[in-house]
């Protein structure tokens, strides 16, 4: 088998991740359900998470954080506690209503590519495999949000009512799909 270059891979990977973003975004259909969606990936990646830490791992500023991570509390997805070591500061973890969520619309998206999928042989489903625990192996080495706990910051923990924002995030367009 010839050599294929690194630059060219990981080029073809960011392709194929904004593919499967907008994949999963015409599956999902509402903007704010898979603005809520990836926001709920977030909280699920880094649980318990303070607002400062969901924003960077959810690459928006920390007003939007605290007005989405408010949404998601008053719907039921996610629960917020008071740091154990800063009673100040609050954290942020999925609810059962906010896994099921998740469950859900992964299902929907599994159910589109399956089939492709089992029309692959064993050993071009090995190989996807292989590669996916590559991909998955470098993306934990380089853990994007520092979750060193810190004093509580007022900004970080403005109130829901605080400074509004945005809370779409990102355009998802670019990014991953809510995992």
């Amino acid at each position: 088998m010839d050599d294929v270059d690194s630059g060219e891979l990981v080029s073809r990977l960011v392709v194929v991740s904004s593919r499967l973003t907008r994949a999963f975004r015409r599956v999902i259909g509402n903007e704010n359900s898979l603005a809520a969606l990836r926001a709920l990936a977030v909280v699920e990646q880094y649980q318990p998470v303070r607002v400062g830490h969901f924003a960077q791992g959810y690459l928006s500023s920390q007003p939007a954080a605290t007005k989405l991570l408010a949404k998601l509390e008053e719907a039921g997805l996610v629960v917020r506690e008071a740091s154990p070591t800063d009673g100040r500061a609050s954290q942020f973890s999925l609810t059962d209503a906010g896994r099921a969520r998740l469950a859900e619309n992964r299902s929907i998206m599994i159910d589109q590519m399956q089939p492709y999928f089992e029309s692959l042989s064993v050993e071009e489903r090995q190989s996807v495999d292989r590669a996916l625990g590559l991909v998955s192996d470098f993306l934990k080495d380089r853990h994007p949000v520092d979750c060193v706990d810190e004093p509580a910051d007022e900004s970080v923990e403005a109130p829901a009512d605080g400074p509004s924002a945005e809370s779409g995030g990102p355009d998802t367009a670019s990014g991953t799909p809510a995992s």
